[in-house]
This record gives structure tokens, C-alpha cells and sequence, in this order.
């Protein structure tokens, strides 16, 4: 009975603590052996087994949430989840995440290869396709797969995957050359997928759970102190857990029947043993720390050796390229101003050998004064590039032209100048040849009345005449060396698009002759040119040049706008009432016959509305025809309004208005329209002492039922409108009665 009683106290007091328990939404991704969930739908792995016990220890419920990685990342940033176990440390997540502050463990990213492929060097992944797991730290962390290409200046086509074993999966169906996953999934998983580890491995980082910053703080600190105080322990859960799922080891707990058989041995006995397991065991945490540091630095290594190996790869590429190419390079000591090194090239260039080239000063070669030469080179160390002509003397006395291109390399800790050198000889003959043309050609076009100009395929001004010149204010000479459309409209960039074709462009295309229209601002505002371009052909019949000549026609183009404009109003004058601006008589008819014609292909009827203001005559008799007018005005505004937009409302002339109704497909239409439109017209008119209510009577007849043709419609309608005249007025009525509810069939 005492018993009894315990066990019920003990339910007692066991359930307070039960009802407030802490519930805690833990996200789990696939990233055996960390976190995973089992076929049958078990989730399991070092975290989730480490959060189980801390669970019993501080009395949390776990809710174990299944979710890719990045579905698990915005899970856990909207509050979502609470905790996300196996996700790495770093300062950008801090911002985002409550961070545990003890470690679990430290973990490395390595890439995976198929058997018989010879991955070793980052520099191998060059074009190649990389399986990464998408927002993986491996992937683009501070020193991810992502920052490593950039720095070796390589291109990988990375392929973004939702799981590490999608990644595997992907490299084992060969459908990439190379995976990139962590180092607990690959010792794991490779016998799986029959992948090999590549020496290819990036910087450890730390893994930590991640916490909501809107769950309760105070998990953090529960979760730090359990561990904080298991890692004191080497017999605790915490290490039996790495044992299990990282060594693949079995726990270290001695059998149940070993503590009284040792007791059984003395005192001494068992402070012996425990003693010697307890020795033993640090020895072998010992063990695995030096053999993780001893992994570490074997990684970084392996990384050194091949940046190193790299270096020098590139640097027996650019001796290569620098002995063998055909192009003039120089290497020069901006301090002092001597070359430092010459290529095979420039040897032969300036007739000098290798050793006498690199005794020389820059300004034995390129024509400018010595304190010159010393004042451009110190500038040029802190210019990115610089491109620009000299003349550079040759050994034998000759002056050539020459194309320099320039910038700033460092070499064994010293700044040189990297220079590559054209000859320009040729191209410099053929500017003067094109020189001495354009003096011929510019007599011939200055007998032109029109301004034009001759424009290069470069969009450069070769030549124009005196009315072009005289026409921007400026003299031909000063204008040479500018585009075409900086001289035009001071555009940055050519023309371009519908609205402002290039005629250059278009000659390229069709190597015929054409003319458009463009718009300017000039001093006098915008104006108007008609642009006449014609080709021009070297001897081999290409295009490499155009003339361009051009007319200012802003004043022919205002007449012709106001001629359109005049004849616009002409003709909306001719098609439209006066004072309401509704159609008219004319233009309703000609609505009316293209709604007849259409009848007969849609199978719908047309109904015209004959309409009469009633008592329009006492308004005009008492308040004037000024007051009779705003009455009309308005008439036609609330007609217009009670329409669709497809309906016509037109002015026959005094008070009789016309509608007409297309697309009817029933009588209930005519009839609601009809309705609507009597509502609307109704009304109180008050002013003064005089009173008058405004109405209409309206007259409806339909097509084809009620007439053959637009006019007998208007005569019968208008019919129907007297008829309601007599009998009251504010109403409508049909010119015969329907004979159906529907008009179709």
C-alpha cells in the first residue's frame, strides 16, 4: 500500500513537469550520418539522437520537421522551426540565427570523382560541371568552391542540387564530372555510389545548430550547458554518440553484470580499473584530436602545394607566351626608366639584341625628353592600362609609328611596366593617302547648296561641306575627329530604333541607297531633317563609307501637320453635332448600314431607339434657348453614360436624339436598356420660380423583324415614338409587339 501511495505522488508530481514541457520544432534535412530520416520514415542521426537526450534532460518535446536545405534555412528564419541542427557557423548566419556557442563538431568539404578520373588540382575543374548543394558553406561560404574559382581565375559550371545524395546520385549516373559534398557524407556514402575522394578539400568549419531568432532564448543556453557539460565527461552521451555515428564504433558502457563482479575484487580493485579506463580513454580523445589536427594541416597542405603548383603553371604559361608571341613586348622599371626585359619580337623590331635592349632607356627608344619620359612612367604605375601612338627610333635611324599598350604587373615584389607594341607604319600611310583624298573630295562637295557630309563606317565625320559647317556654327576643321550622332543631336551612342533608324546601319545591311526622317534639337529648338544616304565603294565594291545629306524640312512637315489637322476637323465637323459633339444624321447612317451588315454573320438584331425631350419647348419658352442648350448637353452625357461602349448614341437635330443598340440577344436587353435610359432622363428642372420634369418618349424598332433596311428602321421608330407622344409621353414602345422572349435562334 505504501508503494502504492509513492508511485501515485510521484504521477503527481511528474505531471506539472510533463504539461510544461517546452515544445521544439527541430528541421531535418538529408545529410546522413548528421541528420536523415529512414525509410520507414524514422528520423535519426547524430544530432537528432544528441537533441533526444538534451530533450529528456531540460524536458523539451521534439517535433521533428522533414525539409530540403534551403526549404530548412527560410523554415527557420520565419520562426518556422525552431532548431536547425546541422548547419555551419559563419559571421553572415550569425546575423540572421541564435548560434549555440559549443561546437558538436568540426567538419570538412571535400570533392568526389569517378572511379578511374584524375581529379588533383582545383585547377582541373576548369569547364568542368560540379554538383554543390544549393547555399552549402562549401558552396558559397568565405572560403567555398565559389571564392577558390575566382581566385584561380577558372571557370566551373556549377550544378545546384537540394541534397548531398542528389549529388552523389547525379557524379554516380555520370551526368556530371564531380561532386561536391562534406566529409561525414562522403566517408558514409562513396562504397554506396562507388565514388573515390579527389585531394580536392576546403577549409573546416564548425558545425553548430542554428536557432530561431523567434524561439525561446533559453533553449540556447539549455542546449550549451548539457554539452558543455557532456564534453567534460569522456564516458558521456556525447562521445558515445560521435563513437556511433562517426567511427561506426560500439559504446563504451561496460556489460550490466561487470559492476558487481568488480565489486566483488575490492576497492582497490575497482579504482584500479576505472582508473586505467578512464587513462585510456583520454588517450584516445587525445589520439583523435591530433589525428583531426593532423588531417587539417595535411588539407591545407595539399591546398598550398597546389597554389603553388599553379604559380608555377602560370608562370611557364606567360614565359611562353611572352618568348613566342609575334607582338613587341617590353618590360620596364618605371624607377628608372631602363628596359628590363625584351621579347624575341621587339628584338627584331628594333634591330637590337636582347642585351643591348636592356641596357637602354625608354627615351632613347620613344623621342620624348628624358624628365618627360621619368614624369609619364611614374604615372603609369598607379594606371590600370593606358593606350596610346609614339614614335619609337630604330637601331638603323628609322622613326615608325607605333601603338603602345601599357600597364602596371607586379614582378618579385617589384611594379614593371607590361608594354605591347604594334607597328602602325601601314595604317598611318593609308590615313594620309585617305588625307590627300579628302582634300580632293572636299572641293567637290563644297559645290553642294545642301549641307552634307561623309560619314566612316566608325560613325567618324570624314568630311563635310561649307553649308554644313556654316549651318552648326563652325568651321569643317575643328569638326573632324567627332561621330555622327555626337555632331547631330550630341548623342553619346548611335542612332537606333524605329523611331530614329541609323542610315549608316541600314546601308551596311542592304548597300542601297535610302532616305528617313529624323529629329534634331538644335539652337532653334527641335527640327526636322530628311536624311538622303547613298553608299560609297572602295575598289573591291565594298561599302566603307556613306554621304550623308540633309534637309531641313520642319517647316514643309508643319504645313503638312496643319493641312492634316485642318482636314481632321473638317471632317469631324461634317460627322458630328455642334453642340453636343455627339454624330450626327450623316455619320449614325453610316454606323447603322455597317450594323446591318454585320447581322447576317453574328445571326444577332440591331435595335434603334427614336427618342423625343418632352417638354424641351417650356424650358427654351421660360429660362431662353441658352438655358435650352445646357438641357441638350446634358441629355447627351447621361445618354452616353447609360450605353455600352459599343452602342452609338447620335443628335438628329433639336430635341431628337437617336441610340443604336448592336449584338442583341434578347428582348429583356432592349427592354432593360429602354428602361435605364427613361430613369436617367428623368428629371426635376428648377430654377427660379419656374419648374419643369424632363422626360423622354422613346420609339424602338428592331431589325430584321421590324424593317428591311436603316431607314425604314428610323421611320418606324420614329412611328413608335409618337405613339408614345399621344399616350403620355416618358415611356417607350416597340413598333410592333415581340413575338418572343428571345430574338435569336
Amino acid at each position: 500500500m505504501r508503494c502504492f501511495l509513492i508511485i501515485i505522488l510521484g504521477l503527481f508530481i511528474l505531471l506539472p513537469l510533463q504539461s510544461g514541457a517546452a515544445e521544439v520544432r527541430v528541421g531535418i534535412d538529408n545529410n546522413p550520418p548528421l541528420t536523415f530520416v529512414t525509410a520507414d520514415d524514422q528520423t535519426t542521426g547524430l544530432l537528432p539522437d544528441l537533441l533526444t537526450q538534451i530533450a529528456k534532460q531540460e524536458k523539451w518535446s521534439l517535433e521533428f520537421v522533414s525539409c530540403q536545405w534551403q526549404g530548412c534555412l527560410e523554415q527557420l528564419e520565419a520562426g518556422n522551426i525552431d532548431i536547425l541542427p546541422a548547419i555551419a557557423f559563419t559571421e553572415e548566419r550569425a546575423k540572421k540565427f541564435r548560434f549555440a556557442r559549443e561546437t558538436v563538431m568540426t567538419n570538412w568539404g571535400q570533392v568526389y570523382q569517378q572511379p578511374g578520373s584524375k581529379l588533383e588540382s582545383v585547377l582541373q575543374l576548369e569547364n568542368l560541371a560540379l554538383a554543390v548543394l544549393k547555399e552549402d558553406i562549401h558552396y558559397v561560404g568565405e572560403y567555398g568552391i565559389v571564392k577558390m574559382a575566382r581566385q584561380f581565375d577558372i571557370r566551373i559550371n556549377f550544378v545546384e542540387v537540394d541534397s548531398y545524395r542528389e549529388a552523389f546520385t547525379l557524379l554516380h549516373e555520370k551526368k556530371v564530372a564531380a561532386a561536391l559534398v562534406n566529409r561525414l557524407f562522403g566517408l558514409k556514402n562513396q562504397r554506396i555510389f562507388d565514388l573515390r575522394p579527389t585531394p580536392i578539400l576546403l577549409n573546416p568549419i564548425q558545425v553548430r545548430p542554428a536557432f530561431s531568432t523567434l524561439s525561446n532564448p533559453l533553449l540556447v543556453e539549455q542546449f550549451d550547458r548539457q554539452v558543455k557539460i557532456w564534453k567534460e565527461n569522456p564516458d558521456s552521451i556525447y562521445y558515445q554518440l560521435l563513437n556511433k555515428w562517426l567511427t561506426n564504433g560500439v559504446s563504451s558502457k561496460s556489460p550490466g553484470w561487470l559492476i558487481p563482479f568488480i565489486s566483488v575484487l575490492g576497492a582497490l580493485l575497482v579504482l584500479s580499473v576505472l582508473t586505467t579506463l578512464w587513462i585510456r580513454r583520454q588517450v584516445s580523445l587525445k589520439t583523435l584530436l591530433l589525428k583531426e589536427k593532423n588531417f587539417q594541416l595535411a588539407a591545407e597542405l595539399i591546398t598550398r602545394q597546389e597554389i603553388e603548383q599553379e604559380l608555377l603553371e602560370r608562370q611557364l604559361q606567360y614565359q611562353g607566351f611572352f618568348e613566342e608571341s609575334q607582338s613587341i613586348m617590353l618590360l620596364v622599371d618605371p624607377e628608372t626608366a631602363t628596359v628590363v626585359d625584351a621579347n624575341p619580337a621587339a628584338c627584331k623590331f628594333y634591330q637590337y639584341s636582347r642585351d643591348q635592349l636592356q641596357k637602354m632607356k625608354m627615351w632613347q627608344i620613344n623621342q620624348l625628353e628624358e624628365d618627360e619620359v621619368r614624369k609619364r612612367l611614374t604615372a603609369a604605375k598607379n594606371q590600370y592600362q593606358q593606350q596610346f601612338e609614339r614614335i619609337h627610333t630604330l637601331a638603323d635611324g628609322q622613326k615608325i609609328p607605333v601603338d603602345v599598350y601599357r600597364s602596371p604587373i607586379q614582378a618579385k615584389g617589384q611594379t614593371l611596366l607590361y608594354s605591347i607594341i604594334h607597328d602602325i607604319s601601314k595604317r598611318k600611310k593609308a590615313e594620309q593617302a585617305l588625307e590627300d583624298r579628302n582634300h580632293f573630295l572636299q572641293s567637290v562637295i563644297d559645290g553642294v547648296s545642301d549641307p552634307l557630309m561623309v560619314i566612316g563606317l566608325d560613325y567618324q565625320v570624314i568630311q563635310m561641306n561649307q553649308a554644313a559647317s556654316g549651318q552648326l556654327s563652325s568651321s569643317a576643321d575643328t569638326l573632324m575627329g567627332i561621330s555622327c550622332y555626337q555632331l547631330s543631336h550630341a548623342s553619346l551612342v548611335p542612332c537606333d530604333g524605329s523611331d530614329h533608324p541609323c542610315p549608316l546601319l541600314e546601308i551596311k545591311k542592304t548597300g542601297l541607297p535610302m532616305t528617313m526622317i529624323h529629329q534634331h534639337t538644335t539652337d532653334q529648338g527641335k527640327r526636322f531633317f530628311e536624311l538622303c544616304a547613298s553608299p560609297l565603294f572602295d575598289t573591291k565594291g565594298e561599302v566603307y563609307a556613306i554621304i550623308e545629306v540633309a534637309r531641313d524640312i520642319t517647316e514643309r512637315l508643319q504645313v503638312e501637320e496643319l493641312l492634316n489637322e485642318n482636314e481632321k476637323r473638317l471632317h469631324h465637323m461634317a460627322h458630328h453635332d455642334a453642340l453636343t459633339n455627339l454624330p450626327n444624321r450623316l455619320l449614325f447612317e453610316d454606323r447603322l448600314k455597317q450594323a446591318l451588315r454585320k447581322v447576317s454573320r453574328n445571326r444577332r438584331q440591331v435595335a434603334l431607339f427614336f427618342l423625343d425631350i418632352d417638354h424641351l419647348k417650356a424650358v427654351n419658352d421660360n429660362l431662353g434657348h441658352d438655358y435650352g442648350d445646357l438641357l441638350l448637353i446634358d441629355v447627351a452625357k447621361r445618354l452616353r453614360q447609360c450605353v455600352r461602349e459599343g452602342d452609338t448614341v447620335a443628335r438628329m437635330g433639336g430635341d431628337e436624339f437617336l441610340v443604336l443598340l448592336e449584338d442583341i440577344e434578347s428582348i429583356e436587353m432592349i427592354e432593360a436598356m429602354a428602361e435605364r435610359i427613361c430613369a436617367a432622363l428623368s428629371h426635376e428642372l428648377s430654377k427660379g420660380d419656374f419648374s419643369q420634369k424632363i422626360s423622354a418618349s422613346i420609339g424602338i424598332s428592331i431589325y430584321p423583324e421590324d424593317a428591311k433596311d436603316g431607314q425604314e428602321m428610323m421611320k418606324n421608330a420614329d412611328l413608335a415614338m409618337y405613339r408614345v407622344k399621344k399616350s403620355g409621353k416618358a415611356n417607350y414602345q416597340f413598333y410592333s409587339a415581340p413575338q418572343g422572349r428571345f430574338l435569336f435562334d
